[in-house]
């Protein structure tokens, strides 16, 4: 009995197994592309990347001198702790006109204020990313 049997060559069959990998990721990466995208988009600045510090305090002219570190964020704006260390109070306060805003990586600027409270001999400064106010320098400067 001679059957005449017909099968894919091996050529035909490995091309075939090829095409359908490849189908199978191009599938697969328009699903997790999507996710990929959307978790990007969603990461924003964060405090831990920022090093903003006073360098010096001037109650006379009500200012405090910062600086950014070298990181890449840049600070949007500050608030500026002026401490009273022999009553153990402290008091925040948001600097007036526009000089501490959007401040760079390496960046110096003075920060004007309010008349500092009276007792004042110390101050920081709290980074302000977008809505997100970071924690307070535990660094103080001492004030004259």
């Amino acid at each position: 009995m001679n059957m005449k049997k017909r099968g894919l060559s091996d050529v035909v069959a490995v091309t075939l197994i090829i095409l359908l990998s490849i189908a199978a990721v191009v599938i697969v990466w328009t699903f997790v592309r999507s996710t990929l995208e959307k978790t990007g988009s969603e990461i924003t600045a964060s405090c831990v990347n920022v090093d903003l510090r006073a360098i010096s305090c001037d109650l006379t002219a009500n200012t405090v001198t910062i600086e950014n570190g070298a990181g890449e964020t840049v600070v949007d704006k500050v608030k500026i702790v002026y401490y009273d260390s022999v009553a153990g109070t402290s008091s925040v306060q948001d600097p007036t006109g526009g000089t501490c805003e959007g401040i760079n990586a390496l960046e110096r600027t003075a920060c004007t204020t309010a008349a500092a409270p009276v007792g004042t001999d110390q101050a920081s400064v709290a980074p302000i990313l977008g809505d997100r106010v970071c924690g307070v320098n535990p660094v103080k400067v001492d004030c004259n």
